[in-house]
């Protein structure tokens, strides 16, 4: 069901749509988890994000330009509600990304101790 809270492009659900979907959130999300600084000081970690944080909210208002250089719209959904949720989402995927490969990083040690029995 959509919501008209925001769309790319189009209002109606299409095609048009998936390429900025399938092109752009998953590869900054894997840039964000990939250069993120989960070993060092909590400080650098918090200025990390603090900078996406604020790169992401740049990015959605140059977005929103007006044709042909934007290509997203807000129905209900503004900038100030991004403002709120961006943090959480970014949160979600820091912690979801660390149970992960903590998680991950088990099985594979135990495999690797039981393929030495």
């Amino acid at each position: 069901m959509k919501y008209q809270g925001y769309w790319y492009f189009d209002k109606e659900i299409g095609w048009t749509s998936i390429p900025s979907i399938a092109l752009i959130v998953p590869p900054v999300n894997l840039i964000f988890l990939n250069w993120y600084p989960n070993q060092s000081r909590l400080f650098k970690r918090i200025i990390y994000f603090i900078c996406w944080y604020v790169f992401i909210l740049i990015y959605e208002k140059l977005a929103l330009l007006p044709e042909p250089w934007g290509y997203f719209h807000y129905g209900w959904w503004n900038l100030g509600i991004s403002a709120i949720v961006d943090p959480f989402l970014l949160l979600i995927l820091i912690i979801f990304y660390i149970y992960w490969s903590t998680l991950c990083f088990g099985i594979l040690v135990k495999n690797m101790g039981s393929n030495n029995l």
